[in-house]
């Protein structure tokens, strides 16, 4: 039997976000290995925006045909799992998410023991392991057009007993639609026996793109253990508690196996569980499409998202818009957006857009941020909570105003290995319930 161990980190505010060079002020950083030398003003981001807006490029457009699809990964229905609302059936879930501009749901209902049986919430040894895993596997089908998807996932949720340790949940979403087999039973009871690098051996070997949802939480029992490292992403955004502390470690951790030379894509979901609540939300009822995880894809289309998945062609935001990086030789003639893989000699301007809403009135900090390869003090460890540390290098750093769009850029000098992304979020702070949040998954350095 494995040891037990109860680790749960909640660092104080400073030490726990020094590590990631956060800070308020209105400014661009230079770092010697950077090679930053541009110091963006007022006038220069207003005279991009100008230029944006009237339609002049200042920069060569993307040679990556496509457009960004809106969509949520973690959404909870009544009728699988027992902890959603009576009112959260798929064809609600399908209103809902249309009328807030979603082009995509995909149902993550809790594995098969007591999460997918709505009579009790009893850990009932008759209905341990038995299915059905994804039972609105037909209907998702039906509700989908060439105007909306919808598609039948699962979240893999065992537990630990007592629910003293980390056991973590795994989203698994079918990466074919037409070879999958939705009849699979889970393996996730007995309490105490399961743990995660079991769920995601049986994900993968279902067949599944593979994620590990909110590695980083307040529940510790539902957090991640930490067992395996072979999922394709983490879930670096959770719509729970809106954006919090636990997400910056989801960030770190995220990073951190970049940093490591490992290909794992950044998602959002909004955990869901009931589909009337309006944005904002609360605490523990995170609204539909908050955050939203935008995907770039040729069409809308379930292989062309998983496609987009695997690569990273994926940002998350709860601001209504995507967050985009982009990035362009010396002549300014794009060579990456996210996900992309650009040589180290073609690297030369990194350039983030996006706009703030929602965020209670308050200023936001936008940055460009660069991890070199093996940059990270990696603390994870089996069934312990503590985040790694990773040494970001913020090559550009400004405050937005709220209800602003921006469009900023600085020229670089990067180096085989380092990874680059963008983000706009909060700053310094464990507040809880704060929105006005974007992450951009990585354009890598070769």
């Amino acid at each position: 039997m494995r040891q037990r161990i109860v680790d749960v980190v909640l660092p104080t505010l400073i030490t726990a976000l020094a590590a990631l060079g956060l800070s308020c002020s209105s400014r661009a950083v230079a770092t010697a290995d950077a090679g930053v030398n541009a110091e963006p003003d007022d006038a220069a981001i207003d005279e991009a925006t100008e230029k944006r807006d009237e339609g002049v490029p200042e920069f060569g457009p993307r040679t990556v045909p496509g457009r960004w699809f809106a969509g949520d990964f973690h959404v909870h229905a009544t009728g699988a799992s027992n902890d959603a609302g009576s009112e959260s059936t798929p064809e609600r879930i399908r209103e809902v998410a249309i009328a807030r501009g979603l082009d995509f749901v995909v149902l993550t209902d809790h594995s098969n023991s007591t999460g997918s049986d709505t009579t009790t919430t009893d850990e009932d040894p008759a209905l341990f392991n038995r299915g059905p895993e994804f039972p609105y596997w037909e209907l998702a089908a039906e509700l989908s057009d060439e105007t909306f998807l919808m598609v039948d996932g699962n979240e893999m949720s065992p537990v630990d007993d007592p629910l003293s340790d980390p056991t973590g949940h795994i989203g698994c979403y079918p990466r074919s639609l037409e070879t999958f087999n939705p009849n699979v039973a889970f393996i996730d009871r007995p309490r105490g026996t399961v743990i995660s690098a079991s769920t995601v051996e049986q994900a993968r070997a279902a067949g599944c793109f593979v994620t590990v949802n909110h590695p980083f939480v307040a529940s510790y029992w539902i957090a991640f253990d930490w067992t395996t490292r072979d999922y394709d992403a983490l879930e670096v955004y959770n719509g729970g508690a809106g954006w919090d502390q636990f997400d910056y470690y989801a960030v770190q951790g995220w990073a951190c196996d970049l940093s490591q030379g490992r290909r794992v894509t950044a998602l959002g979901g909004s955990d869901n569980h009931r589909v009337e609540i309006e944005p904002p939300g609360n605490l523990a009822n995170p609204p539909l499409g908050w955050p939203t995880t935008w995907v770039w894809s040729g069409a809308l289309e379930w292989p062309g998202i998983i496609r987009s998945l695997d690569l990273g062609r994926v940002n998350i935001s709860d601001t209504g818009d995507p967050l985009e990086i982009d990035v362009y030789d010396a002549a300014r003639r794009w060579v990456g957006f996210a996900g992309s893989m650009v040589a180290a000699s073609q690297a030369r301007t990194v350039r983030l857009r996006g706009a703030l809403r929602n965020s209670e009135g308050e200023a936001r900090v936008a940055q460009i941020v660069r991890v070199a390869r093996g940059s990270c003090d990696d603390r994870r460890q089996p069934f312990r909570l503590t985040p790694p540390e990773v040494a970001f290098d913020v090559l550009l750093e400004v405050e937005i105003e709220p209800e602003q769009p921006f469009d900023l850029h600085v020229d670089v000098a990067l180096a085989d290995g380092d990874i680059v992304f963008g983000w706009l979020h909060p700053g310094p702070s464990n507040v809880i319930g704060r929105h006005g949040a974007a992450v951009t998954n990585a354009v890598h350095i070769e």
